[in-house]
């Protein structure tokens, strides 16, 4: 049995063993030591400098709303999370990136994405729980998890003024504490919210405030316009590129978005002649509605048009009246919901 002094010995001696680890570039996990491989040090480096440069990012009026709501994030006491959701393309990782990179210094923030295993999630939140803020996007698949989303509910509100984080897992991979105090605040995006009314997930996102990005088919035809006309492109290139824009991208056009315009731009740029061609044959279409469009500018009554509709597609009565909710109803919904809590208060949300 060691003494009390060999004890100290030893643990004096592993803080030290420790601190020239960490101050040699060394990770530690636990009480092992492994040195970085260079491949290691190669992939900090590329995200360290990606964290550092200075994204370009133009402010349009149609996104002002949420970064303000961003803004009210990393000042306010009352909420530690923010949830903006929203069709892909449309700028909400770009917009949410650059306003990190306004406010905080590169060590202050941290980034993830794509699918992540509650073990992950729990590690990622726990590595990165002193941060001033952290991003974790596109993570749909979060939401189709109970476990996850109690982790999450764990980061994103206080009990007694702390927000208690904790998983308990009997796998030999975990080499985290079953409980951690969060410190930073989270921001999630999403294209989607699967199974919103499931009431773990309302649980979670009355914890939040909670954004929808939408944009109508209008207006992103708008904005596509203004970002052709701030690329400065040759006047050849930027009249066909608006040309195609204006005759080939209609409601019927599948996941339409300012990824679309980018395409369509490089395609310009590599052969005009080709551009049109290229497009079309990477670009989808939703052929009911583009038969809906089609009959719907004919002239005819509307009972005349559902006729039409069901000879053309061999679609019902009702799939017609659904893409005429689609494209006519589509209103323009840019401002934050409200939910009721647990306790009765007013929160943003749906």
């Amino acid at each position: 049995m060691e003494s009390k002094e060999e004890i100290n010995t030893t643990e004096k001696l592993k803080r030290l063993l420790e601190k020239t680890a960490k101050e040699s570039g060394l990770k530690i996990t636990g009480e092992v030591v492994a040195l970085k491989t260079d491949e290691q040090r190669e992939a900090e480096k590329e995200i360290k400098e990606w964290k550092e440069k200075k994204t370009e990012f133009h402010l349009l009026k149609e996104f002002k709303i949420p970064q303000e709501l961003i803004k009210c994030l990393f000042s306010t006491n009352q909420y530690d999370g923010f949830l903006m959701s929203g069709e892909g393309g449309l700028g909400k990782t770009i917009l949410a990136i650059s306003s990190v990179k306004q406010n905080f210094k590169t060590d202050e923030w941290e980034y993830t994405n794509g699918y992540i295993t509650p073990l992950a999630l729990y590690e990622f939140l726990y590595l990165n729980r002193n941060k001033k803020v952290i991003i974790i996007d596109d993570i749909e698949g979060v939401f189709n998890n109970k476990l996850s989303l109690s982790i999450l509910k764990g980061a994103l509100w206080d009990s007694e003024g702390k927000r208690i984080c904790q998983y308990s897992s009997k796998s030999d991979k975990a080499q985290m504490p079953e409980k951690f105090v969060m410190n930073a605040k989270i921001i999630i995006l999403c294209n989607d919210i699967p199974k919103e009314n499931d009431i773990s997930t309302r649980a979670m996102l009355s914890r939040m405030i909670l954004y929808r990005m939408k944009l109508t088919f209008e207006e992103k035809i708008e904005i596509c316009k203004r970002f052709i006309l701030e690329e400065k492109l040759e006047k050849e290139i930027e009249n066909k590129v608006l040309n195609i824009l204006e005759t080939k991208v209609t409601e019927a056009t599948r996941d339409f978005n300012f990824r679309t315009l980018r395409k369509l731009i490089a395609f310009a740029l590599y052969d005009i002649k080709k551009a049109e061609s290229l497009f079309e044959a990477t670009t989808e279409i939703d052929e009911d509605k583009q038969a809906y469009l089609r009959v719907s500018k004919m002239g005819l009554k509307v009972s005349e048009q559902v006729i039409e509709f069901i000879q053309t597609t061999g679609r019902s009565r009702r799939t017609f009246f659904r893409i005429k909710s689609d494209i006519v109803s589509q209103k323009k919904d840019m401002t934050p919901h409200t939910y009721t809590n647990e306790r009765g208060l007013k929160e943003n949300g749906k």
